[in-house]
């Protein structure tokens, strides 16, 4: 991923306050260090709930199963499936923010600082997921090396958070030009990557998995006409 997004990233910093909060407080503000703050004050605490509550649904998870989250960040997806009962671990290249990951995750089986294609695949979980970080990859290569590896570390489903979709580039780049003054020259190096189904589509029938593109649905984001969500699963 780019030095210029990771950068970003690190530069984040906890809010001492948010995270000695209740459990609603905490799990907001490692969504914000996550970036769910940068359009119109963030989403709903209720809409980022049901999601959470959608995902485990789609990647079937139950208390005393495990999940492990690729680009987890200050690790508040990890946050609300642990309150769950479900066992997590992850990975993230933000040192920053996989320091806040640890202290809120004690419990995690694995918290690493690495690069999305090279997190070791010893341990096994029984799903794997990843939220609103592959449109920071560089190449369609490079998120085919972290697919074949998230399916290594999995013994069930895959699921895809927030990918920018191809489709709607042009949509997309209005929209943020409209929205955010001088666009162009405060997101410079800071480009998203935008992806064909088809390229999931290939993964999935070139290693034996079902494909879905479910809608989760989140009241208050903005994001979602310009996004979809893969999932696969084992046949």
């Amino acid at each position: 991923m780019s030095n210029e997004w990771k950068a970003v990233w690190n530069r984040r910093q906890a809010a001492e306050v948010a995270l000695s909060g209740d459990w609603q407080d905490v799990f907001l503000e490692l969504k914000r260090l996550n970036g769910f703050d940068v359009v119109d004050g963030g989403i709903p605490l209720d809409s980022l709930l049901m999601q959470g509550r959608r995902i485990v649904e789609l990647l079937h998870l139950s208390p005393g199963m495990s999940v492990y989250d690729v680009g987890c960040g200050a690790g508040a997806n990890l946050y609300l499936m642990q309150r769950e009962g479900i066992v997590v671990g992850g990975t993230d290249y933000a040192a920053t923010l996989v320091e806040t990951a640890r202290r809120v995750l004690p419990g995690a089986r694995e918290l690493t600082c690495g690069e999305a294609d090279a997190f070791d695949t010893t341990l096994k979980y029984d799903a794997a997921l990843s939220n609103s970080v592959f449109s920071y990859f560089p190449s369609e290569d490079f998120a085919a090396r972290v697919l074949t590896r998230m399916l290594e570390k999995t013994t069930g489903a895959i699921g895809l958070i927030d990918l920018h979709d191809a489709a709607k580039e042009e949509d997309f780049l209005a929209y943020r030009r409209a929205t955010i003054p001088d666009y162009d020259e405060r997101y410079k190096g800071l480009s998203k990557f935008f992806y064909r189904r088809a390229f999931f589509e290939d993964f999935a029938r070139a290693h034996n998995l079902c494909i879905e593109y479910p809608a989760i649905e989140m009241e208050g984001y903005w994001n979602t006409p310009f996004v979809f969500n893969v999932f696969m699963y084992r046949k």
